[in-house]
């Protein structure tokens, strides 16, 4: 941190094209080691090469977008200036100051060490230290390694970027607590992100903290819609659940039915949904067993409603598939059953009337995504529950599931506690830029105006 704090003034004061010309080359330094980042990558998580492809290049466009971002100057052409009779207004966005980024475990380009959070702060001249994610230490180093080629040939500050390594959390405590550290990123857990969140607020100079954390994503299935689209309702569902092992921040973690409109073609729907999807593996054994435990705790207090078929498992720390039965009222009195499961788990929840639908929905906590499926005989209901949820959520679907985000200047990736320490920032896309900027006020009197 001491290095990075050096580097600061230097980096800040560089011109943005040259910053620019420093995002350019770290693409460039990518993509001339694409085949072995992706292969160590999949040696580290499982995530497999198609998907782990598909990462890279949206890193690799994100990185492009920002590259451009910076050329066009965008966070200094927000200055607004105002003149009144003897005094000049103007404010300035400055760069905060070092960031430690800590990224997450399931996206190991795009949340990581060459990630949103890193891209976006070296755009507008704050030097970067990247607790790596002991889940993939290797592939970590291979984008550190770009990273440096990058600054060296660009003649960059050479300490504007730092990896550390390092399994203990007492690590990433440390640099949240140094004195250097001016701001931290973070996505993970909910347990992960309050311990550091404390370590922001505790300091001597509390700094902020824009953590993305744990997120239940509720899923509301109206009976119009529901009685149209039953079968696919119920293998789209599924095939939510299930996207990458279930291990998604934004997996819808509770479906909402009215009890009315259930049927049981819409169970069997599950049940046939469960079976046919296929188990696919889970980032590494620890996540697994987090996850196992997880799902033990829930069929100790829940209804087991499907779960895959245990002969047919042939990969290596298996996302068994597994969705639960409750009542609307039990889901109301059991706020510890809310909790996100990370894996393809989720909960179908039957509600006993509209009342006890509108009870649940403001009874929730904030998360990143919450979808309602509706068609025209659910106009009444739905429009009831569209206010509810968008005071709850980043990130609000109509018809959709909410896997899946698309980096634009249109993206909102957060929402309110507990799924992000700061609803008012993105993580993800072309605003996440603002979270490592502040705003000063410049005002000079005219003193001539006063007959100086």
């Amino acid at each position: 941190m001491n290095h990075a704090m050096e580097s600061f003034p230097r980096f800040r004061s560089l011109p943005s094209s040259k910053r620019a010309q420093l995002l350019f080359e770290i693409r460039k330094e990518l993509s001339k080691h694409k085949d072995t980042i992706i292969s160590t990558a999949n040696q580290e998580t499982s995530l497999g090469e198609v998907r782990l492809t598909m990462e890279f290049n949206r890193t690799i466009s994100e990185i492009e977008r920002f590259a451009k971002l910076c050329e066009q100057n965008v966070w200094g052409n927000l200055k607004d200036k105002v003149k009144t009779k003897d005094i000049a207004y103007e404010i300035e966005m400055l760069p905060v100051g070092p960031v430690v980024v800590i990224g997450a475990c399931n996206f190991p380009f795009a949340i990581s060490v060459v990630g949103t959070d890193t891209i976006s702060a070296l755009m507008v001249g704050c030097p970067v230290v990247v607790k790596s994610h002991p889940g993939h230490p290797k592939t970590c180093q291979i984008l550190a390694d770009a990273v440096a080629q990058a600054i060296e040939k660009t003649h960059s500050p050479k300490h504007c970027f730092c990896l550390l390594h390092g399994k203990k959390n007492a690590v990433a405590q440390t640099l949240v607590r140094h004195k250097h550290t001016k701001s931290v990123a973070f996505t993970g857990s909910l347990t992960g992100g309050k311990a550091l969140q404390q370590g922001c607020q505790k300091r001597k100079k509390p700094i902020p903290f824009y953590g993305e954390m744990g997120s239940l994503n509720p899923l509301f299935i109206l009976p119009g819609i529901l009685k149209a689209n039953t079968p696919k309702l119920a293998g789209d569902f599924l095939r939510a659940v299930n996207l990458f092992a279930g291990q998604m921040c934004t997996k819808p973690g509770a479906m909402f039915v009215l009890e009315t409109s259930m049927s049981g073609e819409f169970i069997r729907g599950l049940e046939r949904a469960t079976l046919q999807e296929r188990v696919l593996p889970m980032l590494s054994e620890e996540i697994q067993q987090n996850y196992i435990e997880t799902c033990r705790n829930l069929r100790n207090k829940l209804q087991l409603l499907s779960s895959s078929d245990l002969g047919k498992i042939k990969v290596p720390n298996p996302g068994i598939i597994q969705i639960f039965k409750m009542k609307g009222s039990d889901f109301l009195e059991n706020p510890e059953l809310r909790a996100e499961a990370f894996g393809p788990s989720s909960i179908l929840v039957i509600v006993k009337d509209e009342d006890e639908l509108l009870t649940i929905a403001n009874s929730l906590e904030g998360s990143l995504t919450a979808s309602i499926h509706s068609d025209a005989s659910d106009h009444e209901l739905a429009s009831q529950l569209f206010p509810v949820l968008g005071g709850k959520v980043g990130r609000l679907l109509h018809n959709g599931f909410p896997p899946g985000v698309v980096p634009s200047r249109a993206t909102h990736h957060g929402g309110p506690w507990p799924a992000t320490t700061d609803a008012r920032f993105t993580s993800i896309g072309e605003e996440s830029y603002k979270r490592f900027l502040r705003p000063v006020l410049k005002q000079r009197r005219d003193r001539t105006s006063l007959g100086d």
